[in-house]
C-alpha cells in the first residue's frame, strides 16, 4: 500500500540528537509517498499559504524522475488514478466478469474519455518529489524517523513532533500520529494477500486499453494496461496461495494465471441457464440497440517479469480524521481492499479537500489548526470516503463465495446493472471525475 500521510498544524519539531535543536512550522506533513508529497505540493502551490512554513518528513529517500527514463523496467506496484492529461496511461474500458457464472459488466466513458490512468506508484512519488523545489515555503527532510508525537488538547497549545536519527519503512496503517490523536480506529484483516507483478501479454487486436478484473472464490485477479504489450497484475488470494504463486517458476505461474483468467471450471450451469433466459427477456440488452460488444476476451499472458511481490490486505477507518492541530489523510485515516483501485484516489481527495479548507482559514485570518475549520474537512472527507470503502468491502465479501444462491443473486444483479447505462455512467463519473 502507499505510504501513510497526515497533516499537523502549528508544530514544534524537536531532534532527539540535540536537546536544543528545535524548529517551528505552521504545518508538518508526516509521511511522504503519493499522498504526503501531493499534500506538500498542494500547500506549496497554494497562494494563500505562501507566507506559511511547511515541513515534509519522509522516512525514505524518494527516487528522481531520471530513474524512470525510457527503457527502465516497470515496477510491480501501480495505481488506477482519476483522469489527468497523460494519454499514455489511459484505460478506455474496464471489464469485470465472474468465474462462477457468465455475468459481466463493462464500464466505458462516453466521448472517448478515459475510465482511469495506470501509473507506477514510484513514478508518481518521483514526479511529486521533483516538483517540491518549486515550492519555496516547503522544507523536505528525507530519511527522517518520527520518534514521538504529541497532540494538544486545546488550541492554545502546540503540537510536537520528535525526530530521531535512523531509517524506517513507511507505516501508514500503524500511524503514530493517529495513535497520538486518540481518534479511535476500526480495523480488520481480510485473510487475503495481494500478489503483484508485471506481465507480457498479447491481445486479439494488438491494443491494450482495457482493464480486466475477474472475481474468483479466493479473490479477484486484475490486469491493468501499461502499454500495448505489458500489463500490471494484481491478484488477491489467500496468504498461503499468494506465497505459493510467488515462488512458482515463471512458466508455471503464467499457466496458472491464464487458467485463473479463462477457466470455466467454477461455472454453475443452472445459474447460467437462468441468466440466458433473463437476458432474452431484458429490453435493455445490447441486441435491442443493434450493438454487440467487442473485445470482450482478456489478453493472453505470455510471460511474467522477475518482480513478483505480495502484501497483506485489510480494512481500516479512523472514527475521526481530526484532533486539535491535527488532520489525518491517506492511509493514516483509511485503508481499503484494492479491488476497485480507489485507495490512493481517496487520499488525493483528502488532499484536495484539506488544501481548500486550510486556504480558506488563512484567507480569513483564522488559526489553521482550529477545529472550526478542520471539522469541515472531517465531514466532507468522510462523506466522500466511507460510501466507497463500505461498498468495496461488501463487494469483496459478496464474491468470496460460490454458494449457488449468492452466485445467482450477484449474477442477476451484475447483469441488470450492466443494462442500466445512466446508472453506470453516474458511478463512473463519481469515481473518476475531476473534483
Amino acid at each position: 500500500m502507499y505510504r501513510f500521510q497526515l497533516k499537523l498544524a502549528s508544530v514544534r519539531v524537536i531532534s532527539s540528537s540535540s536537546r536544543n535543536a528545535s524548529s517551528y512550522y505552521d504545518a508538518v506533513i508526516v509521511g511522504g509517498g503519493m499522498v504526503g508529497n501531493a499534500m506538500a505540493c498542494s500547500l506549496g502551490l497554494n497562494q494563500s499559504f505562501a507566507s506559511k512554513s511547511v515541513l515534509l518528513l519522509d522516512s525514505g529517500k524518494p527516487p528522481s524522475l531520471s530513474a524512470f527514463e525510457s527503457g527502465a523496467p516497470y515496477k510491480n506496484r501501480v495505481v488506477a488514478i482519476t483522469p489527468t492529461s497523460q494519454d499514455v496511461f489511459k484505460i478506455n474500458r474496464l471489464y469485470v466478469f465472474d468465474s462462477c457464472s457468465t455475468s459481466e459488466i463493462e464500464f466505458e466513458r462516453e466521448k472517448q474519455e478515459e475510465v482511469a490512468f495506470i501509473i507506477e506508484n514510484e513514478l508518481i512519488v518521483a514526479a511529486l518529489y521533483d516538483k517540491l523545489p518549486d515550492c519555496r515555503n516547503v522544507e523536505v527532510r528525507t530519511q527522517a524517523k518520527v520518534e514521538e508525537v504529541t497532540i494538544p488538547n486545546a488550541l492554545e497549545q502546540m503540537a510536537y513532533v520528535k525526530l530521531a536519527n535512523g531509517d524506517i519503512g513507511a507505516d501508514g496503517a500503524n500511524s503514530k500520529v493517529r495513535r497520538a490523536a486518540n481518534v479511535g480506529y476500526t480495523t480488520f484483516d481480510y485473510n487475503q494477500h495481494g500478489l503483484v507483478g508485471t506481465v507480457d501479454i498479447e491481445t486479439t487486436n494488438g491494443k491494450n486499453e482495457t482493464g480486466w478484473q475477474r472475481f474468483a472464490k479466493l479473490g479477484p485477479v486484475a490486469l491493468l494496461p501499461l502499454s500495448d504489450s505489458v500489463s500490471a497484475l494484481t491478484w488477491s488470494t489467500s496468504p498461503e496461495e499468494a506465497r505459493r504463486l510467488k515462488n512458482l517458476p515463471a512458466d508455471q505461474f503464467v499457466d496458472e494465471l491464464n487458467n485463473a483468467l479463462f477457466s470455466q471450471e467454477e461455472q454453475q450451469p443452472l445459474v447460467n441457464q437462468a441468466l440466458f433466459a433473463f437476458n432474452r427477456l431484458n429490453p435493455f440488452r445490447w441486441e435491442t440497440f443493434g450493438r454487440k460488444p467487442d473485445g470482450t476476451t482478456p489478453p493472453h499472458v505470455i510471460s511474467v517479469r522477475d518482480n513478483r511481490g505480495t502484501f497483506p490486505l485489510g480494512f481500516g477507518s479512523a472514527h475521526k480524521y481530526i484532533a486539535p492541530r491535527c488532520a489525518l489523510i491517506g492511509d493514516a485515516a483509511h485503508k481499503m481492499h484494492p479491488l476497485a483501485g480507489q485507495g490512493v484516489n481517496l487520499g488525493w481527495s483528502d488532499v484536495q479537500i484539506l488544501d481548500q479548507i486550510l486556504g480558506d482559514a488563512v484567507r480569513e485570518g483564522a488559526d489553521i489548526g482550529s477545529l472550526t475549520y478542520l471539522k469541515e474537512f472531517d465531514s466532507a472527507a468522510q462523506k466522500h470516503n466511507l460510501p466507497v470503502m463500505v461498498s468495496v468491502d461488501l463487494l469483496n465479501r459478496l464474491y468470496r463465495t460460490d454458494a449457488p444462491a449468492i452466485v445467482a443473486a450477484r449474477a442477476f444483479g451484475l447483469n441488470a446493472f450492466n443494462s442500466l447505462g445512466p446508472v453506470k455512467n453516474f458511478l463512473i463519473n463519481y469515481l473518476s471525475a475531476h473534483r
